[in-house]
């Protein structure tokens, strides 16, 4: 099966479940499987940057990682104190096993911001679910414009690509793919305003897709730069044709949060 395909049966069975608990009115059922997400992309991003930390080093990264996920959605306004408490427990966790003590502030820095880069960009989705309003409507919009905008760079630079994006760090990615996932998250956030989202307005379409289509592709190229520093193509094998849950959220994990910030605080 090409990879194409095993990519379209994966959404085709995952999706109406995601859908399922999204909609589903308790909103701690897609808050519990938020933290199932962030535990495995946590141990994902754990392996590839601290892939010589001792198991129970990478076990607690995960561990903390999830407790800051947590605690950002269950006292968002004390993110402050969340963030300040993981930085000193990254810290005080890479002081009791340094490893090579040249390579200590390397490990300080990449467990550091595998806490905060998973753990802390996980929490918003979460959050929109729950507090915003139109909250799942929103959360489905940012999953449908991330893979709508990953679609639409895959097909455009498929037809069309001939000048690459970055190619130091993903040498497959092109411009003409990122027009073509422009146009895709605009597309998507028109239709559904048109068709089932008649609250939206102009604003709101541009708003979200415009910012969309750039923070996709950063989010995305992020993890890239990542996995060529460690020298791995996939995060993991999870899911068939998409690799780790680390590959499927990194750019989900940036739209996330600015449509959480637009949404809650913005519009």
């Amino acid at each position: 099966m090409s990879n194409l395909a095993l990519r379209a049966l994966s959404a085709l069975v995952a999706l109406p479940l995601l859908a399922a608990l999204i909609l589903w009115a308790p909103p701690w059922g897609f808050g519990a499987l938020v933290l199932l997400v962030a535990a495995l992309a946590l141990n994902e991003c754990a392996a590839i940057m601290v892939a010589g930390a001792p198991p129970k080093v990478r076990a607690s990264i995960v561990i903390l990682g999830v407790l800051y996920t947590a605690a950002l959605y269950l006292l968002p306004g004390a993110a402050l104190i969340w963030t300040l408490a993981m930085v000193m427990a990254t810290a005080a966790l890479t002081l009791l096993d340094p490893g090579e003590i040249p390579a200590a502030g390397a490990r300080l820095g990449a467990t550091t911001f595998t806490v905060l880069y998973v753990g802390g960009l996980a929490a918003p989705l979460a959050l929109l679910q729950r507090d915003a309003a139109h909250g799942p409507a929103w959360v489905l919009l940012a999953i449908g414009v991330t893979f709508g905008n990953d679609t639409g760079a895959y097909f455009g630079g498929r037809w069309f690509g001939k000048h690459k994006l970055y190619p130091k760090v993903s040498p497959a990615k092109t411009v003409e793919g990122a027009v073509g996932g422009l146009v895709a998250s605009l597309a998507i956030m028109f239709a559904v305003r048109a068709t089932l989202c008649p609250w939206m307005t102009v604003t709101d379409c541009l708003a979200v897709g415009l910012p969309a289509a750039v923070m996709g592709p950063i989010g995305d190229l992020c993890e890239s730069l990542m996995k060529r520093a460690a020298g791995v193509k996939d995060s993991g094998h999870l899911i068939p044709g998409h690799g780790g849950m680390l590959d499927r959220i990194d750019a989900l994990l940036f739209v996330g949060a600015w449509i959480y910030i637009y949404a809650v605080y913005l519009k």
